[in-house]
């Protein structure tokens, strides 16, 4: 797992995408703190993280359509089939390092609230706790959507499909919430609880809660093995 992890991490920073997605991630955040904390005055930057969540969207697919989908177009992915190392530990070893690519657009944006901590008004004083929590949402949130990108990676051998594909399920996935509270009743409800956004609010709200951290793992973890399951089946096939 450390080989492929290592592999394929190194190819996404010898290549310019890493880079252009870490540079425009962080452009588009110092737009919002501009705006949203320093222009208006707001010392909560949950608030742009918030708005930022939405980005992610059409951010991670970009970052994990190749993850897969690469291998397929090359004709790498009959060696990485033949080879002794389970499929799982490909995909888990492919799988993170998207994820490292995904915490370094993260870790860029950590100077905004750093800013804030020396810098808050005479009116209130920097909200530490919902600012963690803000970020522990954001990055669950994160790792949940890159396990979704990296299914999408694994039906298909092109990578403008496999990020148009993600961002259709990421959408799908975001308007759960809406659709369950416009259907309402029992059907509804299931809905709303199947929501990532639903419970994004519980830690940007400054409030750990345990069972909301459980869901996005065992999303990501279901959703990883879901890819799992489908690259194993080309695999007998």
């Amino acid at each position: 797992m450390d080989a492929v992890f290592k592999r394929e991490l190194q190819s996404y920073f010898k290549s310019p995408v890493a880079y252009c997605i870490i540079a425009f991630f962080g452009v588009l955040t110092g737009l919002y703190f501009w705006n949203v904390n320093l222009y208006n005055g707001s010392i909560e930057f949950t608030m742009t993280l918030g708005s930022l969540t939405t980005f992610l969207i059409f951010f991670i697919p970009v970052i994990t359509m190749k993850l897969f989908s690469e291998d397929r177009k090359n004709g790498t992915e009959v060696l990485l089939m033949t080879s002794p190392v389970p499929t799982w530990q490909i995909v888990v070893g492919k799988y993170l390092a998207s994820v490292v690519v995904f915490s370094c657009m993260v870790a860029e944006t950590i100077i905004c609230p750093l800013i804030m901590m020396f810098h808050v008004n005479s009116e209130g004083v920097f909200p530490l706790a919902m600012t963690v929590g803000g970020y522990i949402a954001f990055f669950l949130l994160g790792l949940a959507y890159l396990s979704v990108g990296a299914f999408a990676s694994s039906v298909t051998d092109s990578q403008p499909i496999a990020a148009v594909l993600g961002v259709i399920l990421l959408i799908g996935i975001t308007f759960i919430e809406t659709i369950g509270e416009t259907v309402k009743g029992v059907l509804g409800t299931i809905l709303v609880w199947l929501s990532l956004s639903s419970r994004y609010t519980d830690f940007s709200s400054g409030l750990f809660n345990f069972s909301s951290l459980i869901f996005y793992l065992t999303f990501t973890v279901m959703m990883l093995f879901i890819t799992i399951t489908n690259i194993e089946r080309k695999r007998w096939n």
